[in-house]
């Protein structure tokens, strides 16, 4: 929490910390709050010292959380002249937050970013026109894959997933051709993090010619039978990528499902 109030305007540290107890009370005890008339759960927006206007909704959402990843832990940081970088694709935008650091990093770069949860977008457009990067950002409303298609998705916030069934609570989304759809030329950095929708991508043949001209790749892996890390691993390093691992994450029960690659082009 410390780390998070310091990247805020200080006027705008008291208000986070009583917006944050508010939710967490309406939250956990919803009936009492009803009662108390403190039903409104609402998000909360300001400027981060130096950087963009943001927008954090509450738990259970895990924008928080996520803000912290990429804005203090810095996760999607790497290795590249903020001056050089023109072109970056980001394979799962979630409500922006990834577009926004990199905007204000990379002050040359154009970003095209695919996602389709529809409150998603939402929020990732209020993001690009609040702060300004209409002509630096593209939206594709759409899921990453490997065929123009429709499939379902789970609606579990920043887990959300393409699956084969129809579980109740599912959101229809359209899929796009990722191949057919990331602009032509030189791409300085590639973002893919599709929650187990990674493996399509990088086993089809198509992906040869799009990393062959990308300098750095950011992956996340998701475990998914006996398709994890390695996996990823072996397939990024055998196109010609320098690979190191990131932070991993642990289930409720321990258990490791996923972790961050960086991969940066040695030939």
């Amino acid at each position: 929490m410390g780390d998070f109030l310091e990247i805020l305007p200080f006027y705008a540290r008291r208000a986070f910390l009583v917006w944050q107890h508010a939710q967490e009370y309406v939250y956990s005890q919803p009936w009492k709050a009803f009662i108390q008339g403190k039903v409104k759960r609402q998000s909360f927006r300001c400027r981060l010292l130096g950087g963009p206007k943001i927008s954090i909704r509450p738990s259970p959402s895990h924008d928080f959380q996520t803000v912290n990843e990429i804005f203090i832990e810095r996760i999607y940081d790497c290795e590249l002249d903020p001056g050089t970088v023109m072109h970056i694709v980001d394979l799962g935008g979630n409500v922006g937050y990834s577009c926004l650091f990199w905007c204000g990093k990379y002050p040359n770069a154009s970003v095209v970013t695919f996602e389709s949860h529809p409150v998603h977008c939402q929020i990732l457009k209020w993001h690009v026109r609040k702060n300004g990067y209409g002509r630096r950002v593209k939206l594709v409303e759409a899921a990453a894959g490997v065929r123009d298609d429709r499939a379902n998705l789970t609606d579990e916030d920043d887990g959300s997933a393409i699956v084969q069934e129809v579980p109740a609570g599912s959101i229809g989304v359209r899929v796009i051709d990722i191949f057919q759809s990331v602009p032509d030329g030189q791409i300085d950095l590639l973002k893919i993090d599709i929650e187990g929708s990674e493996y399509e991508i990088l086993e089809d043949p198509r992906f040869e010619d799009l990393a062959a001209r990308t300098s750095c790749v950011l992956l996340e892996w998701h475990l998914r039978g006996e398709r994890g890390e390695a996996f990823c691993r072996d397939r990024l390093s055998s196109l010609g990528f320098a690979v190191r691992s990131g932070r991993t994450s642990v289930d409720h029960n321990g258990q490791l499902f996923c972790g961050m690659l960086y991969c940066s082009r040695t030939h």
